[in-house]
């Protein structure tokens, strides 16, 4: 099976199969978001995805979602199953992995980060939090994540400002190189690149390992004229992180 190769600054970006590529690979940290088998237990009925619960019943369901009207949510094939991250694991970095409590076989762990999506995700027909699951210790941290105005092309997109948190969280010393090998639209590039490090993406879906290709490339030639507020922004978050 051929691999497509493109490189943007730092951040190198690789179409295929991560199981067939990360061993080649060097990093020192892993950030992902991995399928999780959703549209399994949605049985791809994405026209009740994201409506509003009415407040009497909680129950009764209400239009006024626009998640399933996307055109983002009628390919997604991929989520049928969740997939064994433990080849992950055995890389033995410093590791976080998106849906780790839908995933088997990952270890104990006193570690997450919870993703409050916000009051724009509360009372509907999808999670209101998501759990991010860290390979190493710590105490578990909440980031709330307020409506952001990033366009969504991929169906699990988490918001770049999220992803840059938990960059953040990694150790001290290590998350030098960031992998991602379930990469999708590049989300935890961009994070990657605003925060100076060096990436490496795995997409095995060509038409989102072309999104995330173009999101990157212009992260990389954003990132030396981002606004002053974001830079103060990402100290802000630093000292979050470490303290």
């Amino acid at each position: 099976m051929s691999i497509e190769t493109y490189t943007i600054g730092n951040a190198t970006l690789y179409c295929g199969d991560c199981r067939d590529i990360i061993d080649s690979l060097t990093f020192d940290a892993i950030v992902t978001d991995p399928p999780y088998g959703m549209a399994k237990i949605y049985s791809k009925q994405w026209k009740e995805f994201g409506k509003r619960k009415t407040k009497r019943t909680h129950k009764n369901l209400q239009s006024g979602g626009t998640w399933a009207t996307k055109d983002i949510y009628k390919d997604i094939d991929w989520d049928d199953e969740a997939p064994d991250v433990t080849f992950l694991i055995d890389r033995n970095v410093p590791t976080m992995i998106f849906g780790g409590n839908l995933l088997a076989n990952l270890p104990p762990s006193r570690k997450w980060i919870v993703w409050d999506k916000g009051e724009q995700f509360y009372n509907r027909t999808f999670a209101e939090a998501e759990l991010c699951y860290c390979n190493f210790d710590g105490n578990t941290r909440i980031f709330k994540c307020t409506r952001t105005r990033e366009q969504k092309v991929h169906p699990t997109q988490k918001p770049v400002k999220l992803m840059r948190f938990c960059i953040l969280e990694l150790p001290k010393d290590t998350g030098s190189v960031i992998c991602d090998p379930y990469m999708g639209s590049g989300t935890t590039g961009i994070a990657a690149i605003q925060i100076g490090k060096a990436f490496i993406g795995i997409e095995q879906r060509k038409d989102y390992f072309d999104t995330a290709c173009r999101r990157i490339e212009r992260a990389h030639a954003d990132y030396e004229n981002l606004l002053p507020e974001i830079k103060m922004e990402d100290k802000q978050e630093s000292f979050t992180a470490v303290r």
